[in-house]
């Protein structure tokens, strides 16, 4: 099986209609920042003794990212869109209970990547 790092460098190399329904590509920036992110939660699972193998990742039909994991309470999925942010969906598995949060950064972009590389080793430290 390949690793998150693997499988999001692959997604480097999908054309137009990726999926034979006309979905777009990820974006270059969306990749960037889904590794970064992909390493930072990688670094809190193992931080917190979880299994860092849970971490799935995959392309969104609209050139965005999807970061899906979970824990024994919980299950997350954040994804990253091209033209407008972050939205991050949280799964508590004993209630069903569903929260839900939208990040949209002014100007159109996605935070930078450097920002969570320092958080990562922050955590791993």
């Amino acid at each position: 099986m390949h690793t998150p790092h693997e499988q999001l460098e692959a997604m480097r190399g999908l054309a137009e209609n990726w999926d034979g329904y006309g979905a777009a590509p990820p974006q270059a920036a969306v990749i960037d920042l889904a590794q970064e992110f992909a390493s930072f939660l990688q670094a809190a699972l193992r931080k917190a003794n979880s299994d860092a193998a849970t971490l799935h990742v995959s392309p969104t039909r609209v050139g965005g990212v999807l970061i899906e994991w979970e824990d024994s309470a919980r299950q997350h999925e954040l994804e990253i869109h091209p033209e407008d942010g972050i939205s991050f969906l949280h799964l508590v598995k004993a209630t069903g209970q569903v929260t839900t949060r939208r990040f949209s950064p002014g100007g159109g972009g996605v935070v930078d990547p450097g920002l969570l590389d320092e958080l990562r080793q922050v955590l791993a430290a």
